[in-house]
């Protein structure tokens, strides 16, 4: 099978981005069967750099038409924001199937983004993605959440299948459990982006109720646009409990983890759900917002609480309780179900049953 993968950024390891993460792991897997082509216009990922997008977007197309009008059985959209490649492709004449992912639709969702490019940038995204359903064979959904919601702001495409991305990253699933005790001090942490759809604001609100509570602390890494807003947050409200921690390096992402008593992830909006299995594949117990559009899947084996207050009492139970290690158990094996083998055997499934059609 000759398939083409189409991506953003190039596809490469701990690259920090999960799709682009998620790319990488399918080319490794099926080149060894397979003849497969990378196809992308951005060599590295960078936060917020929207002009290397929009390049993604305008003057990389000249380069893409030629390229995607090879003689392919699959082209594979890994990532929705290419997804104006599939009108393309169906435009070079190309007997290719066309495959596009959907693991978000951010782009999508009003008031995630602010500024003039940003939003002129998530424009022309939205609409790759509403000719996608015309020209697109088929539509991989990275759970029932996200379906539904596309489903809801492009219509309904001609065909479609749900393929559940995980699990967590490598050292985390082979390293041996943690034999660290708690502490006298509850560490509740956090790993990812700091940006408004992540909804970091929501832990600092937690950590303000509990200021004057001694015995907890918040261990936030990761960089974004808005972590000068929560530092400025942090500083007006007096949250010596806060702490800053930059960014989780991937070497070093197994020692974080593995320092945290509870994981705090309370963000409106993912693709991959990569944090979320990381902690649980850890047995850490997580705790997510009830407006989370993570999957349902992914919410399974976790804490939703319903506001601030919600989950100041959330982690009070767990310092004063524990938390039960069968619990622990439990969402470790259902996350390790999530494995990287069942998503490339459900994708060349996939593929072949377009094959045949």
């Amino acid at each position: 099978m000759k398939i083409a993968l189409v991506n953003t950024i190039r596809p490469q390891k701990d690259s920090g981005d999960g799709i682009t993460e998620v790319t990488y792991t399918l080319y490794q897997a099926l080149k060894k069967e397979h003849q497969v082509d990378l196809i992308y216009p951005i060599e590295r990922s960078r936060r917020n750099d929207v002009l290397r997008f929009i390049y993604a977007n305008t003057l990389f197309k000249l380069k893409l038409r030629g390229m995607l009008a090879r003689d392919y059985d699959i082209i594979h959209i890994v990532n929705e924001e290419m997804g104006y490649a599939a009108k393309m492709a169906k435009e070079t004449g190309t007997k290719a199937k066309v495959v596009i992912s959907i693991f978000s639709l951010l782009r999508l969702t009003q008031g995630f983004h602010s500024g003039f490019v940003q939003n002129g940038y998530n424009r022309v995204v939205a609409r790759g993605l509403r000719e996608a359903v015309r020209y697109a064979d088929l539509f991989i959904f990275s759970g029932i959440t996200v379906q539904r919601y596309g489903e809801r702001l492009l219509g309904k495409p001609k065909r479609s299948k749900m393929i559940y991305i995980g699990p967590a990253r490598g050292v985390l699933l082979k390293a041996p459990p943690s034999k660290r005790k708690p502490g006298k001090v509850m560490n509740v942490g956090y790993v990812g982006s700091i940006t408004t759809w992540k909804n970091v604001i929501f832990i600092l609100r937690t950590a303000k109720l509990m200021k004057d509570m001694p015995g907890y602390k918040f261990s936030i890494y990761g960089p974004g646009a808005e972590l000068k807003n929560m530092e400025r947050y942090k500083e007006e409200n007096g949250l010596s409990n806060v702490t800053f921690m930059g960014f989780a390096a991937q070497d070093r992402l197994l020692q974080i983890y593995d320092s945290f008593d509870v994981f705090f992830y309370p963000t409106l909006e993912e693709g991959t759900s990569l944090p979320v299995f990381d902690a649980l594949v850890r047995r850490l117990p997580v705790i997510l917002y009830r407006k989370t559009n993570l999957t349902d899947e992914v919410k399974k084996p976790c804490i939703i609480v319903d506001d601030e207050r919600h989950a100041v009492l959330e982690l009070e139970r767990i310092r004063k309780n524990g938390y039960p290690q069968a619990k622990r158990l439990a969402a470790e094996r259902y996350v390790r179900g999530f494995s990287w083998d069942r998503v490339i055997k459900e994708t060349l499934e996939a593929y072949k049953g377009l094959l045949k059609d």
